[in-house]
Parts: structure tokens; C-alpha cells; sequence
């Protein structure tokens, strides 16, 4: 009774695995539609370029085509590169052999004094030097934090809260009523929900590593 106990549970966790993933799918295509539609706004006339290349004989029909889904093509290529930043501090530290790594780096790495007679440069590359083990991942988490504001301000643009651009007012004078929650609700789905269905993924990885090796084990 034990092990189809066992063997449910992991059954269960490899089903709810999949479907979290089919869900994360599901918004990643979603999510790509305000990318889709800042592009649109920022070029309401298309690209001058592509124009003029598909004035070329035999080739212009090509680009021809590739001008009726630029839009989308640009849309998602900025997005995939936008999510792909935001998530990459959380593949870094889910990576046991990485972190491990990084840990043993910093701990036996020797770390200069700062000095205040030291001339500014010579500190610079000090602080530099000392912080060199976990550059990656500080640097990671910097450019996440720019990508979610990239993000953000690509989301309000496609999900205004209050139409025009009187959202700040609005929240000093306390109007919450003027307030399109529905599209708040959009934006922050768009922003995160991504980010946190990955990291569910890696959680509900983490079980059905365990709950196999607990198998084995039986």
C-alpha cells in the first residue's frame, strides 16, 4: 500500500508538472500581444527600409511579406528577450552545480583591504575584485530589474489603467473609481505570471526529483 501511494503522488505531481507548463504556454502567447501592439504604435507607418527593399526585383516580394508580420515578428522577438532576462536569476540559482560553484569561489576567494590612501582607481578595482565571484548573478538580478521596467512601461502603454494620462493624478485625488481593473489585473498577469510559473516548474521539479529518489529508496 505504500509504494502505489508513492506512485499516486508522483503520478499526480507529473500531471499537475504538464499542466502547469501547458498554462505557461498559454500566457506566454498572450503576453505577446501588448509587445505586438507598442510596436504598432511606435510604427504607424511601417519601416521606411522595409518599403524601399520591397521595391528590389525578385526579392522584394519577400520582403513584402516579411512587412505584414513585422509587427508580430519584432512583438515577440522583444518580448522572448525581455522574459528571457527576467528569468534568467532564477535558472542561475536553481542551478545546484553553478551555485555550488559560485559558493566555493567566493568563500576561498581572497578579498583586498580599501585603504583611504588609496588612489580612486586602485579602490575601484578593489570593490571590483572582491565582488568578482558573484558578479554573474548580481549582474543578472540588475538586468532583470531593467527588463521589468522595460516591461512595465511597454504593459501600461497596452493595459492603461485610466485612459489618457492622468493615472498619477487619479491616485493623489483618491479616484479609484476612474480605475480599469481589469486592466491592472492584465498588466500584472503580463509582468509576472510567467516568472512565477516557472518558478512552480521548478518547485514541482524539486518534488518529483524527491518523491523518485524516495521510490528508489523503498
Amino acid at each position: 500500500m505504500k509504494s502505489k501511494k508513492k506512485s499516486f503522488t508522483l503520478a499526480t505531481t507529473d500531471m499537475l508538472y504538464w499542466v502547469v507548463f501547458a498554462v505557461i504556454i498559454y500566457f506566454c502567447y498572450l503576453n505577446i500581444s501588448p509587445y505586438v501592439q507598442v510596436v504598432g504604435i511606435l510604427t504607424p507607418n511601417g519601416v521606411p527600409v522595409l518599403g524601399f527593399l520591397q521595391r528590389l526585383p525578385l526579392l522584394g516580394w519577400l520582403f513584402g511579406l516579411f512587412s505584414l508580420g513585422f509587427n508580430v515578428f519584432v512583438g515577440t522577438l522583444l518580448w522572448l528577450v525581455l522574459q528571457s532576462i527576467q528569468i534568467f536569476p532564477i535558472v542561475l540559482r536553481r542551478d545546484r552545480v553553478f551555485m555550488r560553484a559560485v559558493i566555493s569561489e567566493a568563500d576561498s576567494h581572497s578579498k583586498y583591504a580599501i585603504r583611504d590612501s588609496d588612489d580612486p582607481t586602485l579602490r575601484m578595482l578593489k570593490r571590483w575584485y572582491n565582488t568578482f565571484p558573484t558578479l554573474t548573478v548580481s549582474r543578472a538580478r540588475f538586468a532583470a530589474l531593467c527588463a521589468y521596467a522595460v516591461d512595465f512601461v511597454i504593459c501600461l502603454v497596452a493595459f492603461p489603467p485610466v485612459a489618457g494620462d492622468k493615472f498619477l493624478f487619479t491616485l493623489m485625488a483618491g479616484q479609484l473609481n476612474r480605475i480599469n481593473w481589469g486592466n491592472v489585473v492584465s498588466l500584472l498577469l503580463t509582468i509576472y505570471v510567467v516568472e512565477l510559473g516557472v518558478r512552480l516548474l521548478f518547485w514541482l521539479s524539486q518534488v518529483r526529483f524527491y518523491l523518485r529518489l524516495t521510490k528508489q529508496e523503498a
